[in-house]
């Protein structure tokens, strides 16, 4: 859960990247909201953000639509979700969950 929770926020990361440098466009998803607006099927904000938050499993499907309608492909979330050590899960339990609690 963690690792998805952590990837996501990565691929979302250089979204936001691309935002912060001033280009204009106003298909990136860069937000919870976009994302749940962007998908194709009916995915709700609070369903992205619990895939975001790394507390309660995402079914893959979820996932699936999620890394879509970012623009990116699932081979993009692989390639990073292989990335991600045992040291950025502690960091993010103990910076992200203890925000969160």
């Amino acid at each position: 859960m963690i690792k998805v929770a952590i990837t996501l926020r990565l691929l979302l990361r250089r979204n936001k990247n691309f935002t912060d440098l001033n280009v204009e466009n106003e298909d990136l998803v860069n937000s919870y909201e976009k994302i749940a607006t962007n998908s194709s099927a009916d995915i709700r904000k609070a369903t992205v953000t619990n895939a975001f938050s790394g507390k309660k499993k995402s079914t893959m499907i979820t996932i699936i639509l999620i890394v879509e309608s970012m623009g990116f492909t699932m081979k993009d979330f692989g390639e990073q979700y292989n990335r991600i050590s045992d040291k950025d899960i502690l960091e993010f339990e103990k910076n992200i969950l203890k925000i969160q609690s």
